[in-house]
């Protein structure tokens, strides 16, 4: 049963990158530019999995909000059960870069983004990421982001080996919009996103 949904799945995501590539096609440049990157579309079809690279950057990652939780009710409920990982990241004036890690937690308003903080990192959480050149980010994360403008990175696995995969990959896309390109993490492929606010749910009130 299990490799069955995991096979439908599959046969879902080939059908959707179909339709994606063929809306990219009737309008080229739409959202090209959105965060100075020119995305692309790249299937690559293995054996027991569906690899995709770069689908291109949708409406709402251009407007740089992601899902609302009143008009996209839906992705944030997938959100809310499975999410992929999220790190706001930025840059400073010298190309470094730094990040921190967000989840969702619950709690007496509801759900809300907090960041997750080591025992060793600042109060805000930042520390430097001196690995980034290692994960083979395409396009480079660093020519993604601008000086100084923090954005949110979700990333997800581009490869389907089980159901989770598909679940974080489909909440990745609903919630944040469409990978604009990869990395490798653990030997593994990653599609990756970069908006400028989290979607669905707000952080907590600064204190």
């Amino acid at each position: 049963m299990k490799s069955e949904k995991v096979s439908n799945l599959i046969a879902r995501r080939i059908a959707s990158l179909a339709i994606v590539i063929a809306l990219a096609a009737a309008c080229s440049g739409c959202a090209a530019g959105a965060i100075g990157v020119v995305a692309t579309a790249a299937p690559a079809v293995a054996a027991g999995s569906a690899e995709v690279i770069g689908i291109g950057v949708s409406a709402k990652q251009a407007g740089g909000t992601g899902a609302s939780a009143t008009e996209n009710a839906d992705q944030c409920d997938q959100l809310l059960r499975v999410a992929p990982g999220v790190e706001e990241v930025r840059k400073n004036k010298d190309g470094l870069i730094e990040s921190r890690q967000w989840k969702i937690s619950q709690n007496s308003t509801g759900p809300a983004w907090i960041v997750v903080r080591t025992k060793d990192a600042p109060a805000e959480g930042w520390q430097p990421r001196p690995d980034i050149p290692e994960l083979l980010f395409n396009p480079p994360l660093y020519q993604v982001l601008e000086p100084d403008k923090p954005q949110y990175l979700a990333y997800a696995p581009a490869s389907v080996i089980n159901v989770s995969d598909s679940e974080q990959f489909d909440s990745m896309t609903g919630a944040f919009g469409a990978g604009i390109g990869t990395f490798q993490w653990h030997g593994r492929t990653y599609s990756y996103v970069v908006v400028k606010e989290l979607p669905c749910f707000k952080p907590p009130p600064e204190k």
